[in-house]
């Protein structure tokens, strides 16, 4: 009887959509839960105050409905920080279960300020039923630039997606992207992040999708990253006078690295093909993030005489290691008199315009003092 009883209730849970049944607690404008979702890999609560609150705590229970029994298979407790007024505020947390038993679920959260119940909620869902999702997540991927989700539609769909970077508990950036839709072919759905990433930090990425009909679904998914510097170089010029390289962000880690220019000169006669070093610079890049460039250039201390010659260049990053290594050939026809000729020229175009004297100005100048004074005579007389 008991068993009959138990397959006819989670068989009616199987048909019903999951849902949240929030009653908050104390008095009115105080902290509350407005919201809050769970499966058995992640959970959100969302919280909204109306006045700035501190020191509240937040404790989630996840429960195993058999019957009538209630078996109590996680629990934890955070803090929930303090609260702005006038603003949600969502807390992340995750599960940990390898075998985990097809059945009935929920999610009790309290919002606690020391002892006293502000608010509580529950969750009610169920794992491994017979109804089918609409959607299928084959692959999510997030990384320092942001996030990226392969979806199958198994039937035509309309959903919103909501993209979340999750620090520990806290939702570090949020965004939303409304009435996507899949009908026959799978796609991928992208978002980047919107915020600074700590270099070296691990990060949850974590995707929630929210399909439209027939009834209201909801399916999540996470996967850990660790955020990095990174950067590349896009384009690169030269010739015997300098050259440049143009360096693009590939992160949300602020970039601030290195370029090393090297020209090494190539022995044409030597058996060995040895190379000589013939100048290296080095150059700072301006903090770049994902999508911005910058083209940073350097000049050689003197122009390089005819011959091949090997330009290797290295980006470095903000821990010193090198991002990425680039080689090219660099040819000059400049001979070696063309060379000692341009210099000579420079430096006579600086001595005439230095303030030496051109010829024949002191007798023009002279000329035209005593013509002054003999018409200044002769109109005396």
């Amino acid at each position: 009887m008991k068993a009959a009883l138990f397959l006819f209730i989670f068989c009616l849970i199987s048909v019903l959509p999951a849902a949240a049944d929030i009653s908050p607690a104390g008095e009115a404008g105080t902290a509350r839960i407005s919201d809050l979702y769970s499966d058995l890999e992640s959970f959100d609560v969302t919280l909204f105050s109306d006045q700035p609150e501190e020191n509240l705590s937040l404790e989630v229970l996840l429960v195993r409905i058999e019957g009538l029994n209630e078996e109590t298979l996680g629990r934890q407790v955070f803090s929930a920080g303090s609260f702005p007024a006038n603003t949600s505020v969502m807390k992340v947390g995750f599960w940990n279960f390898r075998n985990p038993e097809r059945g009935a679920y929920a999610l009790r959260a309290k919002l606690l300020a020391g002892e006293k119940i502000l608010s509580e909620a529950k969750y009610d869902f169920v794992y491994g039923s017979n109804s089918a999702s609409r959607l299928q997540v084959n692959d999510l991927v997030p990384n320092s630039q942001g996030i990226s989700i392969a979806l199958s539609p198994k039937e035509a769909s309309l959903f919103d997606i909501e993209y979340m970077l999750v620090d520990n508990s806290n939702v570090a950036y949020f965004t939303k992207t409304e009435k996507l839709s899949l009908t026959s072919a799978p796609d991928i759905f992208s978002a980047s992040w919107g915020t600074l990433l700590e270099n070296n930090k691990e990060y949850t990425g974590r995707v929630k999708i929210q399909v439209y009909s027939p009834d209201k679904e909801f399916i999540s998914s996470t996967e850990n990253f660790t955020a990095r510097d990174d950067a590349e170089i896009s384009d690169i010029f030269k010739d015997e006078t300098g050259a440049s390289a143009t360096v693009f962000g590939r992160s949300q880690v602020p970039f601030e690295g290195i370029l090393i220019f090297s020209v090494y000169e190539l022995e044409e006669n030597s058996k060995k093909g040895t190379q000589r070093l013939v100048e290296s610079s080095q150059a700072r890049v301006p903090v770049l993030l994902n999508n911005d460039d910058e083209t940073i250039e350097v000049a050689w201390s003197h122009r390089l005489t005819k011959g091949v010659y090997r330009l290797e260049i290295e980006l470095l990053g903000n821990d010193g290691d090198v991002i990425e290594h680039r080689e090219t050939i660099l040819e000059s026809d400049l001979s070696q008199a063309s060379n000692v000729s341009a210099v000579n020229n420079s430096t006579s175009g600086t001595e005439a315009s230095s303030g030496k004297r051109i010829p024949g100005f002191s007798a023009a100048a002279s000329i035209s003092g005593l013509a002054a004074i003999f018409i200044y005579l002769r109109k005396q007389s």
